[in-house]
């Protein structure tokens, strides 16, 4: 599972356009100043959503880290977006151990019981696996779902706050003051 986020401006960028145009009739500072906004606050949500994410889900920030992309959108003003990869996560990735019935992450976070561990003849990596039935095979890899968790999170602490719109517009004024600011 994969999330997208477009960062474009922000729910009162309607009211906002007229004055901008009142500002600046041709726009190229506007647009410079929007576009580079766009790009900061992208910066942003990677690094809060990091930092968020990593502490309510018990993970490394390295582990999400590598599940957080940010691209640059070109048009007349650039854009941003946010992608998170939502997948599950590798037990392996988590410092297992085994426990008394199962395996349990370094750090006593996520426990799977009836998995086992074992050394990859390939590539000599520990793997986490677990039995889907009562034979031996098949067995599969095991991963902690953190999709619902994480989007919960993204949607109330990063997205849907008035620190983004806040720091947004204080931003953008900084930009702007910096743009057009004569030497």
């Amino acid at each position: 599972m994969d999330l997208e986020i477009k960062i474009d401006g922000f729910k009162g960028w309607g009211d906002f356009l007229p004055i901008i145009d009142a500002i600046d009739p041709g726009g190229k500072y506007i647009e410079r100043a929007v576009g580079s906004t766009n790009l900061r606050m992208s910066q942003w949500v990677v690094t809060r959503s990091l930092r968020g994410l990593s502490a309510l889900l018990k993970i490394r920030q390295s582990i999400i880290r590598r599940r957080l992309k940010r691209f640059r959108i070109h048009g007349d003003i650039s854009g941003a977006k946010v992608w998170y990869g939502l997948d599950g996560v590798p037990f392996t990735d988590l410092k297992p151990r085994k426990g008394a019935k199962g395996v349990i992450t370094g750090d006593g976070a996520y426990y799977e019981e009836g998995a086992f561990t074992t050394t990859s003849r390939r590539t000599g990596r520990l793997r986490v696996l677990k039995r889907k039935g009562k034979n031996r095979y098949p067995v599969d890899d095991v991963n902690v779902d953190i999709d619902q968790r994480a989007l919960a999170f993204i949607g109330r602490h990063v997205l849907q706050t008035n620190e983004f719109e806040n720091r947004y517009i204080e931003r953008l004024e900084q930009e702007l003051k910096w743009r057009t600011r004569t030497t």
